[in-house]
């Protein structure tokens, strides 16, 4: 499985915890449609992520899962019961 990351960091600039959630929710948007512009064959995508660094500083971001891993964190959710049928 591949993995490809991109970073962007600001370093010198005194910014808010408002600020850096506001950049962080930019960054994200724009990942995800850098993916679309790029034409990346997507098969079964779980988006994972926050802009809150208290809660798992790990996952502070988004991340994008693809392929077999995808779907089974997919299922997971769902057994879990965070999938709601509209």
């Amino acid at each position: 499985m591949a993995r490809s990351e991109f970073r962007f960091v600001v370093d010198g600039v005194d910014l808010t915890p408002e600020q850096q959630t506001h950049i962080s929710n930019e960054i994200q948007k724009a990942g995800l449609n850098a993916l679309t512009v790029a034409g990346a064959k997507l098969s079964a995508p779980v988006t994972v992520g926050h802009t809150n660094p208290k809660l798992r500083p790990e996952w502070y971001g988004l991340w994008v899962i693809d392929g077999p891993l995808g779907a089974e964190l997919g299922q997971k959710i769902n057994d879990i019961g965070f999938w709601i049928q509209r």
